[in-house]
């Protein structure tokens, strides 16, 4: 079974790590089976950094371990139970699923179903109470008297209601947490909870004090795959901008690790996981892997400057990947092969606008564009950095300089001596564009870009 047709919860470490993660997930198996209090522990990571594969890698991880029959782990996806807003169902519903014996797990069900069944109740109360104070201004005068002692006689009711209910609440609790302790005892129990964080705000704290709350049983420990800036996001939401979210967070999660953007084939030799990502998905292309981003290395560096300077996610490079195969095929077999190299840089800046600056998209194609709206995508950020001519320039140096002089609106120091380039800066742009018969002509590199981005959006 090839890797793209194996699916995301089957895959293993051995299938591919390309991010070299096995040994961060290793430690976190030797975490979960140590009997340290580590639970609810969280792993953190940015959208798109792959968090979902490595979940499942490592859940097959602790399955395959020497002693994994003596646990059981479950996966939840938090994302997909957010529409029935019932996060104790969803967890009642998860361990159930792991129970083997049937006897066992129909108990552990009638055990649950007190709780459940408040939860239910309350809502139903919600509403009765939602109705009566919107038909409370339709009550005629004269019955307002009687309507105040039956309210008070309601009010006194409703107390004692509440009281019972929370005593009844307080029961099912405990009942339901000694017959997960005792489940548990008997085999731990291990629950990975991911995609919380593109959850609605009230689902996801709702399931993080449940968690707290109810699931706080020996034997029982949770896993959270999630962002953690999101999940303070959704605190503040919850609670208000003046809650503390960080301080809130301490109170329920009591370890977290965050999954590095970065590894490491060797000490020495730090890559971002993005421009793996990149070269991977490149090589598998059957649209790009003879382009000159494997064969011209200056092509696939500025390629990696562009995901280095805008920290692109794992999904983002996948979206940027994507768009660069429709160019490659829109523009026909060569459009980045065998060409003038200053051209293929053009339109890889131009790729890389319409995937993600949209407004700069728009300007450029309708030729409103400044050359700082470009620039910025690849690191430089004034014209000073371009003025002075180095022997050695970089590739963002080159481009800066032909954009900026070619697009002065918005750049601070360009002047007439500026725009007269000294032979050093001449001939380093005349080396990137050798064999560009249009070369020199006055838009052109600008246009370069915008038809890039014209064909992207389908058009002329």
């Amino acid at each position: 079974m090839s890797d793209e047709k194996k699916s995301v919860d089957a895959l293993t470490f051995e299938d591919r790590d390309e991010f070299q993660r096995k040994p961060i997930a290793e430690k976190v198996v030797r975490l979960l089976m140590s009997g340290i209090e580590a639970s609810p522990m969280v792993i953190d990571g940015n959208w798109g950094t792959g968090k979902t594969e490595f979940c499942h890698k490592l859940i097959n991880l602790l399955r395959e371990a020497d002693d994994a029959a003596q646990v059981q782990v479950a996966y939840v996806d938090a994302f997909k139970a957010d529409h029935a807003n019932e996060p104790l169902m969803t967890l009642i519903a998860a361990i159930s699923n792991l129970i083997e014996d049937e006897e066992t797990a129909k108990n552990f069900k009638e055990k649950a179903i007190p709780a459940l069944r408040y939860g239910l109740k309350t809502l139903g109360k919600a509403g009765i109470a939602w109705i009566l104070k919107k038909n409370a201004d339709d009550i005629p005068d004269e019955f307002e008297e009687v309507l105040q002692e039956a309210a008070e006689d309601s009010i006194n009711a409703a107390i004692e209601q509440s009281i019972k209910d929370h005593q009844d609440i307080e029961a099912a609790l405990v009942t339901l947490q000694k017959a997960l302790e005792q489940i548990a005892q008997e085999k731990p129990l291990i629950l990975f909870i991911d995609e919380l964080d593109r959850c609605k705000p009230d689902f996801a704290i709702a399931m993080l004090e449940n968690i707290k709350h109810v699931f706080d049983v020996p034997n029982v420990q949770f896993v959270l795959v999630s962002n953690l800036r999101q999940l303070k996001d959704s605190i503040n939401h919850c609670y208000g901008a003046g809650v503390d979210a960080q301080k809130y967070l301490d109170k329920f999660i009591k370890y977290s690790l965050q999954l590095p953007a970065d590894f490491s084939p060797d000490r020495y030799n730090y890559t971002l996981a993005a421009v793996e990502h990149a070269k991977q998905l490149m090589e598998k292309s059957s649209l790009l892997q003879n382009s000159d981003f494997s064969k011209r290395n200056g092509l696939f560096q500025f390629l990696e400057i562009l995901i280095r300077e805008n920290e692109l996610s794992l999904r983002e490079v996948e979206t940027f990947v994507r768009h660069l195969e429709i160019a490659q095929l829109l523009g026909g077999e060569k459009y980045f092969t065998n060409i003038v190299f200053g051209v293929e840089l053009l339109r890889l800046i131009g790729v890389y606008i319409y995937s993600f600056e949209k407004d700069a998209a728009n300007k450029i194609v309708s030729e409103k564009t400044e050359a700082l709206a470009i620039t910025r995508t690849f690191g430089i950020w004034s014209f000073a950095e371009t003025e002075q001519f180095d022997h050695n320039p970089s590739h963002q140096q080159v481009m800066a300089r032909i954009l900026m002089l070619e697009n002065q609106g918005g750049v601070e120091g360009v002047s007439e001596r500026n725009k007269n380039n000294d032979d050093g800066w001449k001939k380093e742009i005349a080396a990137y564009f050798s064999g560009s018969l249009r070369h020199g002509m006055d838009g052109y590199y600008t246009k370069v870009i915008a038809d890039t981005v014209r064909m992207l959006q389908l058009g002329v």
